[in-house]
Parts: structure tokens; C-alpha cells; sequence
């Protein structure tokens, strides 16, 4: 049964890989996929996910489950090229960044719903990319609710088949379309 991703499930998966591999391990992870990103290697799979930055600790998560899939995302504030106080260049290369990256990913969290830059992504998304190459990815708060605003309903949404994180791949996490198809995040990345 596909289902929502849930931050207890995201902090079980995080803890497991974290007495597997370390801090150092996982920040060596998610370092490798942002070097990746920058040199140009797996553009096709490139994912721009739109988040809050006070949802960071959930992004490095996502990040590291992505990079165990070999899916890339592209996180602004891992960009070290980005002017370190936003202005009109930091809006200028996010436009540019969510028009390069193959799709658009908005982590749809308390915190992303109410984000003013994360709606402005969204909003900037929806007029550069087809409908099928963005998707929203709600994340169950940790007493297992989500609940998103109604306007996300015109996008697909991102779905997992498998509770247990560790073992999951590529063709179990699906893009629910909005006329009732699914598609894995496999085939997805290639469209």
C-alpha cells in the first residue's frame, strides 16, 4: 500500500545509517551527491527540492535516502555558490536553478507551507516545468498527520510502498498522477 513518508520513519532510517556509517559518513554522502551536482554528473536525475530551511534536519534525510537511491538533489543552502545573504542574485539563481534541475521536488512540511520563498519556488515550478516532472513529497508530522493546503491537490505527490527505509529502492517509491497513474521515482527521473 503506497503511503506518505512520516518523520518517525525518516528518523529511524537516519539513526540506522548513522551507528552504520557515522556524522562523518553522511555528511560525506551528502557532500559527494552536492559535488556530483556541481560537476555536471547524473544531470538528468537532478531533483531541485524546494524545503524550509528550518526543516533542515529533515532535508539531510531525505538526502541521504535519495543519495542511497543514486537519485540527486540540488539544495540551495548546500550551494556554495550562492551569495551567503539572500538578494536579488540568491532569487535570480533559484529561478535559474529550478529551470536547469530535470524536476522540482516541494517538501511539503508545516514549516514548507508556510515558507514565503517555498511558495514563490512552487509558483516559479509551475510555469517552467511540465506537470510531469514536478511533485509535492508530504511529510507526516511525527504524531502522523499531514494535511496540506489545497492548492497542492493540482500536483502528483510522492508515495513509499515500503515502511522500512533501509531496504528500499527506487522503483518502490511512486509519483502519484493526478489521474490516478503511478509511476516510480525510476522511471519518473527519465522522463
Amino acid at each position: 500500500m503506497e503511503k506518505f513518508i512520516s518523520q518517525n520513519e525518516l528518523d529511524a532510517f537516519y539513526q540506522k545509517e548513522l551507528k552504520s556509517i557515522g556524522k562523518q559518513g553522511i555528511e560525506e554522502k551528502i557532500g559527494k551527491k552536492r559535488s556530483d551536482y556541481l560537476s555536471g554528473q547524473n544531470a538528468n536525475k537532478t531533483i531541485f527540492l524546494s524545503h524550509s530551511h528550518l526543516d533542515k534536519t529533515i532535508v539531510k534525510k531525505i538526502g541521504l535516502l535519495f543519495g542511497n537511491l543514486n537519485a540527486e538533489l540540488y539544495v540551495d543552502w548546500l550551494d556554495k555558490t550562492l551569495p551567503e545573504t539572500t538578494n536579488k542574485t540568491t532569487a535570480s539563481t533559484i529561478k535559474s536553478k529550478i529551470q536547469d534541475c530535470h524536476h522540482f521536488l516541494f517538501l511539503a512540511t508545516y514549516h514548507g507551507l508556510r515558507s514565503k520563498w517555498c511558495n514563490w519556488e512552487l509558483g516559479i515550478a509551475d510555469s517552467l516545468k511540465p506537470e510531469n516532472k514536478l511533485a509535492i513529497l508530504p511529510i507526516q508530522s511525527k504524531s502522523g498527520n499531514w494535511s496540506g493546503n489545497e492548492y497542492l491537490q493540482l500536483y502528483p505527490e510522492m508515495k513509499f510502498e515500503n515502511d522500512d527505509l533501509d531496504s528500499l529502492t527506487i522503483t518502490q517509491i511512486s509519483i502519484q498522477q493526478l489521474d490516478g497513474n503511478a509511476i516510480s521515482l525510476e522511471k519518473w527521473l527519465i522522463t
